[in-house]
């Protein structure tokens, strides 16, 4: 689900700087941090500290400082570099040599420049950032709730239509059945005259009830759809248990549990040729993709 939290903190020894945390829907948890200069060292602690709260989507963490001051990439140490002067201007008289100490030779001597005071001491600044993080996480899981109350709305409809689609297609089934048991007895009886008039049609020399079997185990099974419409109401009852919270990662299961339907449909729709239950299982499928669709939304 989406989110977002944003919080100005005060870092010692670095000044003020904001914390920004974005998240956007992802089957799993993916969490890229974005830190000033010489604060890669809490990289890890920010990532544990995201994933103790937000299980699903891609996570994104911003911190950036407010002060010119503490974005300085380093600290110019000017008496260092007066004591390297004086001692490099005696080196040259001592040693008889032409021109002097220049600049670049300067500070890229050792400690004239240092990196600044929070390279060296995170443990100063990362009590405060932490807290900065853990309180834009609190808004982004606030935010995720809000998003979540109404997104259980949306999936209750969802699964209200597939119920209401199952019973319908229940309710047909019984009479699609008579019709086939109908033609069934049509057929056998056709396919009966047929192979009395052939009785050679074996080498036995009896008649040959093969295609008769054949087509009355395709009616048999054509008219069969009862695992198929248990399962479904078994993946129902699973869903709306996922939505009163009974599961530990929700948004897997609802996405497993669309998968399993989709394919119990297509099996119907492969097994049952009615016109009207036809109609029923297209809308299911389109009820199942949205659900499933919705599903990526849920952590």
């Amino acid at each position: 689900m989406t989110g977002f939290g944003r919080v100005e903190v005060t870092l010692p020894s670095v000044g003020p700087a904001a914390v920004e945390i974005h998240t956007l829907n992802h089957r799993f948890l993916e969490v890229e941090v974005r830190l000033p200069e010489g604060f890669q060292a809490v990289e890890e602690p920010i990532r544990t500290t995201v994933a103790r709260r937000i299980r699903r989507g891609r996570v994104r963490v911003l911190v950036v400082l407010k002060s010119r001051t503490a974005l300085a990439p380093a600290v110019l140490q000017v008496n260092t570099a007066r004591r390297y002067t004086v001692q490099l201007r005696k080196l040259q008289r001592e040693l008889k040599l032409i021109g002097g100490p220049t600049l670049e030779m300067i500070v890229g001597l050792p400690q004239v420049v240092v990196p600044p005071e929070r390279n060296a001491s995170p443990h100063r600044w990362w009590p405060s950032l932490r807290r900065g993080v853990d309180q834009a996480l609190s808004q982004v899981v606030r935010m995720r709730r809000e998003e979540g109350e109404r997104l259980e709305s949306v999936l209750t409809r969802l699964i209200r239509m597939l119920e209401h689609l199952t019973l319908r297609i229940k309710r047909q089934i019984p009479k699609i059945q008579v019709g086939l048991r109908q033609r069934l007895a049509r057929r056998i009886r056709q396919l009966t005259q047929a192979a009395t008039r052939t009785p050679m049609s074996t080498q036995s020399g009896s008649p040959d009830w093969a295609p008769v079997i054949a087509e009355a185990a395709s009616l048999v099974q054509a008219g069969d759809v009862s695992e198929e419409l248990a399962r479904i109401d078994s993946h129902l009852v699973s869903v709306r248990k996922t939505l009163e919270g009974q599961e530990d990662s929700p948004g897997r299961t609802l996405d497993f549990l669309a998968q399993e339907l989709h394919r119990e449909a297509s099996t119907l729709a492969a097994k049952v040729r009615e016109g009207r239950v036809v109609r029923w299982v297209v809308a299911m499928k389109n009820q199942i993709e949205k659900l499933r669709e919705q599903a990526a939304n849920v952590e």
